[in-house]
């Protein structure tokens, strides 16, 4: 089990306009050197582009830092672009895939995770137009992974933000339901906290199929801000020998700095490598 942390327009260590400005990328690699410094091993980042050569240019301070990408976000392409898979407009769905598909070939050739969140839409899947968008796809994604040797993560997110996938069994269904190959489940403390009855009892029933595992507090905020005990059910994860990557996505509070150092503290009983 590997320890990283997210950098983002909105999540994790905030970075405003990232990667679209040359002082973002400044401020990119001073948390890269942050999260070094403070034993994280790893870093997700939030991506929305395509762009050769800034992707490039991230891969170069990736390299300069040592520290390895954990897994991709796609949030930015719902958030920011306004597209998802489940879009009306087929036009769009086709755009959201072929953007997708682009991340899963840069990820995978860091052994990263692509994760799909928020993209796929908020619909219910009381509409079965909704099931039949998002089902073809994801197994269009699915495949381009398996091509690649990539990875998908599918997250589980609360009812509060999704109509659809906001449990672990759910997702897992889904997976199954749709032939997907080479996609996982993601799990989400925060949003277990909302909708599991138990986050251990989650986390032993599915851990085979864990693609990726974010922490962050019951108020969403680093570890230790809030009532849930992070640090226990890491110690399942190491009992059950989980060998992913365990992502820090809390809000940057109080500070972006302040998250970095509070999670590292709270994480240092764990040794932050070996729990």
């Amino acid at each position: 089990m590997r320890f990283s942390f997210l950098v983002s327009q909105m999540l994790g260590y905030q970075i405003p306009n990232l990667f679209c400005t040359p002082d973002s990328f400044v401020e990119f690699e001073k948390a890269l050197k942050l999260f070094s410094d403070n034993g994280f091993e790893g870093v997700e980042l939030n991506l929305n582009l395509d762009d050769e050569r800034l992707l490039a240019r991230i891969e170069s301070a990736l390299e300069k830092s040592e520290l390895k990408l954990a897994a991709v976000g796609t949030g930015l392409l719902y958030a920011v672009d306004k597209l998802s898979f489940t879009d009306p407009d087929p036009s769009k769905r086709i755009e959201t895939v072929s953007k997708v598909t682009k991340l899963i070939r840069f990820a995978a050739e860091h052994q990263a995770v692509v994760i799909v969140g928020l993209v796929r839409g908020t619909g219910s899947f009381e509409s079965e137009e909704n099931v039949t968008a998002l089902r073809e796809c994801l197994q269009a994604c699915d495949a381009e992974a398996s091509c690649c040797n990539g990875k998908i993560a599918l997250e589980a997110i609360n009812r509060y933000e999704t109509k659809s996938l906001n449990t672990a069994e759910h997702v897992a269904r889904f997976i199954d339901d749709s032939g997907l190959k080479a996609t996982g489940i993601l799990l989400d403390t925060f949003h277990m906290n909302i909708e599991e009855r138990s986050i251990e009892s989650t986390i032993r029933s599915y851990v085979d199929r864990i693609a990726h595992f974010h922490i962050a507090d019951s108020n969403r905020w680093p570890p230790g801000y809030g009532h849930l005990d992070i640090r226990g059910q890491l110690r399942i994860l190491t009992e059950l020998d989980y060998q992913g990557w365990v992502s820090a996505e809390a809000l940057p509070r109080p500070s972006s700095i302040d998250s970095v150092v509070a999670t590292a503290k709270y994480l240092a009983n764990c040794k932050l490598s070996r729990c």
